[in-house]
């Protein structure tokens, strides 16, 4: 699975291109937390939505060509830089979070629901920071998710922090042009 030292990497890197969007758009404090929050989920669910035409697969009539996994998991690790962006708001830890591999084994679709389920379910507040634990829960569950996606793209931790990095590059890139 993913060491703690790759997460600490990506989150340290997150944080970075969350501190510099947050400059350039010169936003509030408060707009940092609740709008923001709301925001960063409907990007998680509108990025599933991209993985989803990448992968082709919710498609009865489509005839099942090969899938793209470079572009299936760009749009994986879009999912993951929103998510970090809820985690860097609520601080959410997870040092201590151990994966586990998944029991059954799953095809495309039923994986999809689970994550726009799950991330349906991340708790977003409204006058506070601290999430409690059933409420940093729903975060643990939709990282379980996102792992067992990331294994059925065979991304292994090389990988992930691979194209975590380019798309960091590219968002900060982004955030400096305005983008």
């Amino acid at each position: 699975m993913i060491s703690p030292k790759t997460w600490k990497i990506i989150q340290d890197k997150q944080n970075e291109l969350d501190q510099l969007i947050y400059q350039q758009a010169q936003v509030e404090w408060k707009w940092r937390s609740f709008t923001n929050a709301k925001r960063l989920k409907l990007n998680i669910l509108i990025e599933i939505g991209e993985l989803a035409n990448e992968l082709k697969t919710f498609k009865l009539w489509r005839k099942k060509g090969e899938i793209n996994q470079t572009k299936a998991q760009v749009e994986l690790v879009d999912c993951l830089c929103f998510f970090l962006g809820l985690w860097n708001i609520y601080q959410v830890d997870f040092t201590d979070y151990q994966f586990f591999s998944p029991t059954e084994k799953k095809d495309f679709n039923d994986l999809l629901s689970q994550f726009f389920f799950q991330s349906e379910q991340l708790i977003v507040l409204k006058k506070t920071r601290k999430l409690s634990k059933k409420a940093q829960q729903t975060y643990y569950d939709w990282l379980q998710i996102f792992s067992e996606i990331t294994l059925k793209l065979q991304m292994n931790e090389k990988k992930l922090l691979d194209v975590y990095k380019q798309k960091n590059k590219t968002n900060q890139q982004r955030a400096i042009r305005g983008y």
